[in-house]
Order: C-alpha cells, then structure tokens, then sequence
C-alpha cells in the first residue's frame, strides 16, 4: 500500500530539518513512520490527527504485534518504536510513554513445537471450516463463507502470508484465469502459484458474492470481502463505491472461533506462518529465497528457524 505522511507527520519532520538531522536520518525516519502509517491506515481506516490522539496501549500492543508477525528483529523493532514515540511526545499524545515498554515486550525467543501447527492440526481444521451448522443460529451466518474461511487459511498455511498480506490482496493482484497471486513488496513484487484446490475454492467463493458486491476484476477492489452476520450479506463502501475489504481483526477472530470449534490449542495465524517457513528450509530452499518469499528483514529472524531445525535432527 502506497501512503504519503500526514500534514502533522510532516510538520514533525520539518522540524527534524530545522534541527540538522543529515538526510539519511530524514530518509530512515519517513520510511519507519510511513510502516506505521500503512498499519493505521488499515487498523483504524483513517490516518487523521484525532485517531492517533486518541490511540491507547492497546493500539500501540497491536501494532508491535504487527510487526512481530512480519518478523522483524528486536533491534529493528526498537528503531521503529524510537522513532514513533518521538512523533507522539512531539504532538504531546498520550501513548507516547507506552511505546518502549511495549516494543521491549516479548523479544524474540527460541523456537518450539508449540509455535508450529501440526499436519494433523491442520488437517482437522480444514475439515472444520468446510463443516456446515446444522443449527440456525446467529453464528450460522458462517454457513455462506466457508469457501471463503478456507482460502484464507489454506493461504496463511500454504505461502505463510499474514492477516495483513490478506485483507490488502486486490482483484488486480489476482488472475483467476492462470492461478496467479502477485504480492506487491518494497522491492520486487512475489508472484505465487496458487495449487489447484486453493484455485476452486476460491473460484466458489468469489462467485458466491452476489454480482452487485461482487469485486471487480483487474481492480482495486479487494478480494476478501466483509461480511454482516445479521443482515447475512456481502458488504459494499458506499462512499468508496466497492465492497468492503476483510478487516484484519476480523481474521484474527474467524481463526479464533474456527480453532475453538474444531477443540485445538490456542492457533493463530502465526503458527501457520512459521511452520510454512520452517517447511521451505527442510526441504532446502536457499537462505535468500526464504528471506524474500516470506518477506524477513533480517537474517536473525530467519536464525530462529534454522536452529530449530538443528535441534530436531540431533532430538
């Protein structure tokens, strides 16, 4: 997602200027704020001053937790927060004294076999979400997205991509016709090959919209589409003229209460992302094409696995 920084942002930077900070400190710092920026954009689908205002620890916690699932490392993780609670103390908001305590929070660990969801795991809960209620009953309204739950699991477990890589997945991104994905990175952008059953469920999904809501195709549109469970229908951003795109949270919490259905462990789309990484390394794919398919920033990150393995061949 492409984002320019707000009037406040940039009246903080110009600051920055007035103080003689070189241009590469500028550059670091507009890209670190432009990542929170991209995040708010989509967490509180506006950027204005009043939102960021009004953010509280719990805002902040799900941003660093963002930013944990993107893998990032603890040192890249502390810049980034540095670099925000300077902005927030500058415009005097009241979050800014949470931010280092909240960065600091939960650095990264060694892995274990509770991080990775199992074949057996997984199996079970595909199963689950193509499991009609038999009852009707206010959550039945997960009756008409079954396809649609399971594409977007099948896509955290396959490609290791993350709640946020989902809600931002476009129609323009997508070639029903060739069974191609196009993820679009800082860089160069990933082009995925989606299998077969991934392919037809989606297929079932995208025509189980009803045309009025319907994405478009080679649009802006997005792929996954919200839903009210009590009107039962597709829903569409008037003011944007199209449909509205899957929250973030929302996926976050169908995983939840699809896990809880199936009596699993506490999953979330973590665990499917670390054991599609974890994956690719077994099966020998190189450092460098691991680091770019699951988008790491850094090669501690990508440490965390690889010693994991280690200790599986020696157990």
């Amino acid at each position: 997602m492409m984002i320019t920084l707000p009037d406040y942002a940039l009246d903080y930077m110009d600051n920055l200027i007035q103080t003689g900070r070189s241009k590469l400190t500028l550059k670091q710092y507009e890209s670190d704020l432009k990542k929170f920026f991209s995040w708010l954009a989509v967490y509180k689908e506006n950027t204005r001053f009043e939102t960021v205002k009004a953010l509280r620890a719990e805002d902040i916690r799900a941003y660093f937790q963002y930013l944990k699932e993107k893998q990032l490392s603890q040192a890249t993780i502390r810049r980034l927060a540095s670099v925000l609670s300077r902005l927030m103390i500058y415009h005097q908001c009241v979050c800014a004294h949470e931010i280092h305590k909240l960065a600091e929070a939960s650095p990264l660990r060694s892995l274990t076999t509770k991080d990775f969801i199992t074949l057996e795991e997984f199996n079970k809960l595909s199963r689950q979400l193509l499991t009609k209620d038999l009852e009707v009953t206010k959550k039945s309204a997960r009756n008409y997205l079954l396809t649609r739950n399971w594409t977007i699991v099948a896509l955290l477990r396959t490609f290791g991509l993350t709640p946020f890589d989902i809600h931002s997945i476009m129609m323009k991104d997508l070639n029903l016709a060739q069974g191609e994905l196009m993820l679009t990175r800082d860089k160069a952008p990933l082009t995925l090959q989606l299998p077969h059953d991934i392919m037809a469920k989606l297929r079932d999904y995208y025509f189980s919209i009803p045309e009025s809501f319907r994405p478009k195709y080679y649009s802006n549109d997005p792929v996954f589409v919200a839903f009210n469970n009590i009107s039962y229908s597709f829903q569409f951003d008037y003011d944007r003229q199209k449909p509205k795109a899957l929250s973030v949270r929302a996926i976050q919490e169908m995983i939840k209460d699809e896990v809880r259905r199936t009596g699993l462990r506490k999953i979330s789309a973590v665990n499917f992302r670390n054991a599609a990484i974890l994956e690719e390394l077994a099966a020998g794919t190189s450092d460098e094409k691991v680091m770019e398919q699951f988008h790491l920033t850094s090669e501690a990150a990508l440490r965390r696995y690889k010693q994991y393995l280690q200790a599986e061949s020696k157990g």
